[in-house]
């Protein structure tokens, strides 16, 4: 299985450049979103596209959502709030083995996203799993202009295989949580 973290998969180190800006991330507050997922026929997770976004960069993308989505999101987080907290409990005992939104465990998804917010090393977040359910309520949430600038997102910054890409272009879209 891929393991299940916070480094780049092409070079097994932490992340050291803005997929967008190209910016050195060293020493400054950036976030990373992997998407993972399941081998049918060995079970194991493998990463199907990752990215790092600097705090500029995150917020310069932040502000092309839509308010309506923006507002959307807001009270899909608030009402997650119950869950959450019954969730990070079961990850200080168990780590990265469950959504943090469903409790779900890994090996019970197809499909998961990992994010983490970090900064000069460290976590300025803890990573946590959003499993497929909560990634397409989240989803369904945006409006049409927010999932326009998720698609042009994607197909521009998210470095995936052209195969790949051709297979993801269904339905694998960042969370930016």
């Amino acid at each position: 299985m891929s393991s299940i973290n916070t480094h780049s998969e092409h070079t097994g180190k932490a992340f050291e450049h803005c997929s967008m800006c190209e910016e050195l991330l060293e020493q400054k507050l950036y976030f990373v979103e992997k998407a993972y997922e399941q081998n049918p026929e060995t079970l194991e997770h493998f990463v199907l596209f990752e990215y790092a976004l600097c705090q500029n960069c995150k917020q310069q993308s932040l502000s092309q959502i839509s308010k309506e989505s923006m507002n959307r999101i807001r009270e899909f987080m608030d009402a997650q709030q119950e869950e959450l907290a019954h969730s990070w409990q079961l990850m200080e005992n168990s780590g990265l083995e469950h959504c943090a939104f469903t409790g779900t465990p890994l090996q019970e998804m197809k499909e998961f996203h990992l994010v983490a917010a970090i900064e000069n090393g460290r976590y300025r977040m803890k990573p946590m799993i959003v499993g497929p359910h909560t990634i397409q309520k989240y989803q369904d949430l945006l409006s049409d202009h927010t999932q326009q600038f998720f698609d042009d997102f994607f197909n521009d910054f998210v470095d995936i295989p052209p195969a790949l890409a051709k297979i993801l272009e269904e339905g694998y879209k960042p969370v930016f949580l």
